[in-house]
């Protein structure tokens, strides 16, 4: 058994409730994290040895967030002074750097790649800076978990040459829930599902389907783009906004009533991250049946294509949506023919998560 601590900069979403909630069947798990307004407090999916909230912080306002991190300071040093950890798993350097302000004890330290960030492609003075932090504090990492492996491709190989895994974003078999009956709709159901930061993506779709009543729009989530997507619910009938949801618990009788899932990236604002990354949506699609609308030239196109679970579309082109939304009422039968013959080890994470424990505690 060993003695784990997560320090988070935000709740864990479902992505570490799973890891918590696997890791802490066979070890001591502690979580420590930061709360974030516009995402699920999802805190009572999972048990472990002591969780607990450093503080409030808000997305985007960094100087904020800083602030936010050194009025932590005390109790997470209260904390580490009183417990000796194993193994420390943070999902970004600033959590790295505040638990070494906290804390010189020797432990080791895995982080957890999600995402992308902006630094790790672009060429501004700021990103220069940030790349050269962060080369120097990767030196003080053990292991690098990824979600997608265009991360390590793309950037981290650059900076880190020690153990990497990758985990894609998969549902388990026992922290799903079981799949109910498809709900049979008079018009066809279009969904956007989870955190909400597509915005141009999102009104092309919106202004597409916004007065056709063979189509209705059912999104759940929040996000940056919440008032966006209030203004067109609250404009048209069709177009239903319910909020944020609980993924272990309402994510079935959500894709019971959907016919297709609207899953798009924009590619028109040069984030390297919205080509290469692989959202858990995308395994949810899978595991439910739900075939998929997602943008061309990006990783996730790519795997929807490869397995012929739906369409791929230039982002934002109004004619290639309209075409996608025919296309896909007309051969529903293939997609659904085509999810039997996906192997379920491609969608469903079980055997990633036994490796993921050897990984995090050899």
């Amino acid at each position: 058994m060993k003695k784990i601590v997560f320090i988070l900069s935000h709740q864990p979403n479902p992505r570490f409730v799973k890891q918590i909630d696997y890791l802490s069947k066979t070890n001591q798990v502690t979580v420590l994290y930061f709360y974030r307004t516009y995402m699920k407090d999802l805190t009572n999916e999972y048990s472990v040895d002591l969780n607990i909230c450093l503080g409030v912080i808000e997305n985007g306002k960094y100087l904020s967030r800083i602030i936010k991190y050194f009025k932590s300071f005390i109790k997470l040093k209260k904390i580490l002074k009183k417990r000796d950890y194993d193994i420390l798993i943070i999902n970004n350097i600033d959590t790295l750097v505040l638990f070494r302000l906290a804390t010189l004890k020797k432990i080791k330290v895995i982080i957890e790649i999600s995402d992308l960030r902006e630094h790790t492609y672009t060429n501004t003075i700021k990103s220069h800076t940030i790349r050269f932090i962060e080369k120097y504090l990767f030196k003080k990492i053990d292991k690098l978990i990824v979600t997608s492996p265009k991360f390590y491709e793309l950037y981290y190989k650059n900076i880190f040459n020690k153990e990497v895994f990758i985990l894609e974003n998969k549902p388990l078999k026992n922290m799903i829930p079981k799949k109910l009956e498809k709900i049979k709709n008079k018009k066809i159901r279009i969904g956007i599902v989870g955190l909400l930061l597509q915005g141009k993506p999102y009104k092309t779709l919106l202004d597409t389907v916004k007065s056709d009543n063979n189509y209705e729009v059912l999104i759940y989530g929040r996000g940056v783009y919440q008032d966006l997507i209030e203004e067109y619910a609250n404009q048209y009938e069709n177009i239903k906004y319910y909020g944020e949801y609980n993924f272990f618990k309402d994510i079935s009788r959500i894709y019971a009533n959907l016919d297709i899932l609207y899953m798009p990236y924009d590619t028109t604002n040069g984030s390297l991250n919205n080509k290469v990354a692989l959202p858990n949506k995308f395994y949810e699609a899978l595991y439910f049946y739900i075939p998929i609308i997602t943008s061309k030239d990006t990783y996730l196109g790519e795997l929807v294509e490869k397995y012929q679970v739906g369409v791929t579309i230039e982002c934002c082109n109004k004619k290639d949506l309209i075409e996608a939304l025919l296309y896909m009422n007309k051969h529903i039968l293939e997609f659904q023919n085509n999810f039997l013959k996906i192997d379920k080890s491609i969608y469903i994470g079980d055997k990633d998560y036994n490796l993921l424990e050897d990984f995090i505690c050899s």
